[in-house]
């Protein structure tokens, strides 16, 4: 049974649920110890995003944490939009950045690989032969998936294959060599996540939007998630401003903006969600591939893919697209946990070691290293120990 417990916070709200629910937890096919939300993590998580509120590093946050069995706790405080008019809340409708990659690229392609439309390990030219560049060696769509392609930008660096016209864009993208062979070393790049976006309706035959949408967002009864734009009948009350942007529902990525606009599905951004939305995928993927009702997206083929290597602590190291090791991860979450991140303030994060989760959505409006840190230390605070 959930008790609430809403006070007014600084500069707008700061309300949070606590469940006497446990997080249960156990490795794959195996007992574990139950875990719990960690005594005095909500009150560790309110001062974290209380104080990145007062110093600007953003409007406001939303927080889901929980297991198997659901929820344990929630959280939200500030704003969604940069006017400080709509409070933030775990249902507001959030651009998500790049956390699109994982929650919508790759549970798409565990999906696709279930129903044995995919092999992770042949060359994404196979499908995708709209692809002209000369490749050094082939380029596999999981290299892709984990930035080992070649195709990455150096920090700082201009994104080459980057116009304003989408259609150039794309242009660029499919017919510009990465800068490095393949398997090299791990260089995050959008390109990657563009490249799969193309791959994918190549050898589905349908557009992004419309099989994330009927394949993966109603099955996990992800009611409010969409590619691309938010849903119609959203209204602005529930919709967050992100960061760079002129107003509430607009992609903040500046690479994916002028593609969605354009019809152009990718994978690298675009994704819209809310904190509950994002927790059912989490429990999703602690199921195994299963859906809060049982429906079943993908099994253990699949989840095997993804098992976070222990050994493997470089940062940004990934298995198939989930981030498992980063300078940012506190100690108290390696080992057993999945991640990804995105620019404008959202990490979501689930231990397929303990069968835990936590989603974190923020309208970051600042520091971009401490909100990115911010949110770790408030998930540590929660699922630690």
């Amino acid at each position: 049974m959930k008790s609430r417990d809403t006070s007014v916070g600084l500069r707008g709200i700061a309300a949070f649920a606590v469940t006497a629910l446990g997080v249960a937890a156990c490795a794959f096919g195996t007992g574990a110890p139950s875990v719990s939300i960690q005594p005095g993590g909500p009150a560790e998580c309110a001062q974290i995003f209380e104080a990145d509120i007062r110093d600007g590093v953003i409007h406001g946050a939303a927080v889901v944490a929980g297991g198997l069995d659901g929820e344990a706790w929630s959280g939200s405080w500030g704003w969604a939009d940069a006017a400080h008019t709509v409070p933030m809340t775990t249902r507001t409708v959030v651009d998500v950045a790049s956390v699109t990659k994982a929650a919508a690229g790759v549970t798409a392609y565990l999906v696709a690989h279930a129903r044995g439309m995919v092999d992770f390990d042949t060359p994404f030219t196979n499908c995708l032969t709209a692809y002209t560049a000369p490749l050094a060696r082939p380029v596999t769509i999981r290299d892709l998936a984990n930035h080992v392609s070649g195709f990455g930008e150096a920090d700082g660096s201009p994104r080459v294959y980057f116009s304003d016209d989408a259609a150039t864009m794309l242009r660029n993208v499919l017919s510009m060599p990465p800068a490095e062979p393949a398997r090299g070393k791990v260089v995050y790049s959008c390109r990657n996540y563009i490249l799969l976006g193309q791959a994918f309706e190549a050898l589905t035959g349908r557009r992004l939007d419309e099989f994330c949408r009927s394949e993966i967002f109603i099955p996990a009864g992800m009611a409010d998630t969409s590619l691309g734009a938010p849903l119609a009948y959203v209204g602005t009350n529930r919709l967050a401003q992100t960061m760079g942007t002129s107003g509430p529902g607009i992609i903040s990525d500046f690479v994916a903006r002028p593609l969605w606009a354009a019809g152009i599905g990718t994978f690298n951004a675009g994704m819209f969600s809310t904190a509950e939305d994002l927790a059912r995928l989490m429990r999703v993927y602690l199921r195994g591939g299963v859906c809060d009702d049982g429906t079943r997206l993908f099994g253990a083929a699949e989840m095997s893919q993804i098992v976070p290597s222990a050994a493997n602590r470089v940062h940004g190291a990934r298995s198939f697209g989930w981030e498992y090791a980063a300078d940012e991860l506190p100690e108290v979450l390696r080992g057993g946990s999945l991640f990804h991140s995105g620019w404008s303030g959202q990490t979501v994060l689930f231990d397929v070691r303990r069968r835990c989760y936590a989603v974190v959505l923020t309208t970051r409006c600042g520091d971009y290293a401490r909100a990115k840190r911010d949110r770790m230390k408030a998930i540590a605070a929660l699922l630690g120990k």
